[in-house]
């Protein structure tokens, strides 16, 4: 039996939606996100990078790109994307200053460059670290449960940087018997595909967010370093805050 059903026959409902358009630092809630066969439209296109090496930032390995969890990145009205710094307005990454603030951030010389086949233009190519799979699901049912298992008073869910939050009732870690599963989120169809195995940049500070290292130890410890779920798109669609999510099969 499938985990975490409802009595209407919902496995829950979305009650978040993220986009991150720049890896490795803060992205922006939505109430609307359009889905493709890559994800969520706009969600991690860019990448930062030391200007040096070419290495692209990897904040949960190394204490120097921390700074990166407090910046943010949004996509315009235009189209454009935009980053936000401390005490900073929004500004475009076309504009001329963007390497020059990056710099001042992190106290080395950073670029902000396109990651592989979205590349275009003049702008830098930078290659990911890891293969992204297209959408990244966390359940408030598995937050409840860590929170309870580590003793956190409130664990954030940005800790984890899902596209879809989906709130969900009953017992603990219910995705983890999603696997291998459709679900129809919106107009969205998305097959679960593998667990997600948590790093450093759940522990990380960030605006708003101390720094915990019980959260990774408790994920660890009590789920094999497994958190959330990665899905493909079946389907791709609109998802809205609210909508109900079934499993189809």
């Amino acid at each position: 039996m499938i985990a975490g059903i409802e009595d209407n026959g919902a496995a829950g409902r979305v009650t978040e939606l993220w986009r991150y358009p720049v890896s490795s630092i803060g992205g922006e809630r939505l109430e609307i996100a359009e889905i493709d066969q890559y994800g969520v439209t706009g969600d991690r296109l860019y990448g930062l990078f030391d200007a040096d090496s070419g290495q692209v930032a990897a904040p949960e390995k190394e204490t120097r790109w921390r700074p990166a969890l407090f910046l943010s990145a949004r996509i315009g009205s235009s189209g454009q994307v935009d980053l936000r710094f401390p005490e900073v307005d929004w500004i475009s990454i076309s504009d001329i200053s963007v390497t020059e603030r990056l710099t001042e951030h992190f106290g080395f010389e950073v670029g902000i460059g396109r990651y592989g086949d979205h590349s275009a233009g003049s702008e830098p190519k930078v290659s990911p670290r890891y293969v992204a799979s297209p959408l990244h699901i966390v359940t408030t049912a598995s937050i409840r449960t860590l929170e309870q298992m580590t003793g956190e008073i409130s664990v954030d869910p940005r800790r984890f940087r899902p596209n879809i939050l989906i709130e969900t009732f009953g017992e603990a870690f219910p995705e983890k018997k999603w696997l291998g599963h459709k679900l129809q989120i919106g107009s969205v169809c998305s097959r679960v595909i593998e667990e997600t195995k948590r790093c450093g940049m759940t522990l990380i500070a960030q605006p708003g967010i101390e720094e915990r290292p019980e959260v990774l130890r408790g994920i660890l410890r009590h789920n094999r370093r497994n958190l959330g779920v990665y899905g493909d798109i079946e389907m791709p669609g609109v998802v809205r805050i609210g909508d109900r999510v079934y499993f189809t099969s």
